[in-house]
């Protein structure tokens, strides 16, 4: 299979499978959604899910016992909605959302190379290019489902991704220029020294704000605002596919907290986990990989209990006028402070 040995076959397979596959995603997004209610629920002064799993009083198979129900619910094709696309795109969005993370390296391979599904120096191109997608996959299945509020819903969507995903890409310029690649392992090993958070603050606030956009967090979830287009561009879906579009949803939180881990807490660099690293220095690199991502994903979580929902033209002003201006300035201030960062990272 593709000139593989035997071993690189099993390799290939535990990746895609287990780490940083298949079963890692699910399992992120299990825990996720399990953690979002609790600790919003904390911050809220409220309960949260109590009663379904094992622990009393955690819920903690609350996020599975759902997703068996949705399976079993019906899916309800509106009657006038377009039967292919409609149903083409939940699956397009959870396919897109899970194909970042084969691009995404986690640590050092014992062999020499890196932890990753498929390594290519253009990675972060790559994924940009997979997730300026997503746009088209909500304004479709907005338009497939020929509903009002799928429709605004959508369109709500494709203003707001339009303008945060001009501020993100300009931040990553400084990153690359910084790190002189495209390669997301390469620029973990431009921060050996020092983390691109401390030469790129303005970068990386720019990313971090641009990122929840993307991920259409609160308070920037005008698309999904229910007081105003009930669920906006997923409104009509049930069952399965409703379930599609829950869990790439949390595939996209895992592949973004990924790339903020990456691009500027210096990816799996970090002290030697003693017992990890007897077994694998490999294992101590995805330890602090997997620690500085839960703190990025806990960030982010707590955008949705802290800040109300923006405004549509608040929204796109912010993105327009106060991020592009920001991501510049840090462009400039890369260019201007080169002389002093260039010997940090060995340049």
């Amino acid at each position: 299979m593709l000139g593989l040995s035997f071993v690189e076959l099993i390799e290939l397979f535990i990746k895609v499978l287990i780490f940083p596959g298949t079963l890692f995603s699910l399992l992120f997004s299990i825990i996720v959604i399990w953690f979002e209610r609790k600790f919003l629920a904390r911050m809220h002064l409220r309960i949260g899910p109590l009663h379904v799993g094992p622990f009393n009083r955690l819920g903690l198979f609350q996020p599975i016992a759902d997703f068996l129900k949705l399976v079993q619910k019906e899916i309800i094709t509106p009657s006038k909605a377009n039967n292919f696309l409609y149903r083409l795109m939940p699956m397009l969005a959870a396919f897109l959302s899970a194909l970042s993370i084969a691009f995404i390296p986690y640590a050092l391979d014992p062999s020499g190379g890196y932890w990753v599904i498929f390594y290519t120096p253009l990675s972060l191109l790559v994924i940009l290019v997979i997730l300026t997608a997503k746009p088209f996959i909500m304004v479709g299945a907005g338009w497939a489902a020929n509903n009002k509020y799928c429709t605004i819903g959508a369109l709500r969507a494709a203003f707001q991704l339009l303008a945060y995903e001009i501020p993100i890409v300009l931040s990553l310029v400084g990153i690359v220029i910084v790190a002189r690649s495209f390669d997301l392992a390469k620029i973990v090993e431009a921060q050996s020294s020092v983390w691109l958070i401390i030469l790129q603050p303005i970068g990386f606030i720019v990313i971090l704000i641009g990122m929840m956009a993307e991920l259409l967090r609160r308070p920037f979830d005008i698309p999904l605002a229910e007081q105003e287009v009930v669920f906006g561009w997923p409104t009509e879906y049930t069952g399965v596919q409703f379930a599609l579009v829950m869990v790439s949803e949390y595939f996209d939180l895992c592949v973004t907290a990924s790339l903020i881990t990456i691009l500027f807490l210096g990816g799996w660099s970090g002290p030697a986990i003693p017992l990890l690293h007897d077994i694998s220095p490999m294992l101590s690199g995805i330890f602090w990989f997997l620690l500085k991502m839960a703190v990025i994903t806990v960030i982010i979580i707590m955008g949705r209990g802290v800040f109300p929902r923006l405004r549509i033209d608040q929204l796109l002003e912010s993105g327009w006028t106060i991020l592009i201006p920001f991501a510049i300035i840090q462009i400039l201030i890369t260019l201007a402070t080169a002389q002093w960062w260039l010997p940090l990272i060995g340049g």
